[in-house]
């Protein structure tokens, strides 16, 4: 399904972000500040 384009997991990605960001970000995710799913991409 992903493959044939009927499911489009990346527009339920709100950022990408480094783990040294994560350090950061995740005391503050439960806030609920931006649209979708924070994704961890860059070690």
């Amino acid at each position: 399904m992903i493959a044939n384009g009927i499911l489009q997991p990346g527009k339920l990605t709100g950022k990408t972000i480094s783990l040294e960001e994560a350090v950061i970000e995740l005391p503050e995710m439960d806030k609920f500040r931006g649209v979708g799913v924070t994704v961890i991409n860059r070690f």
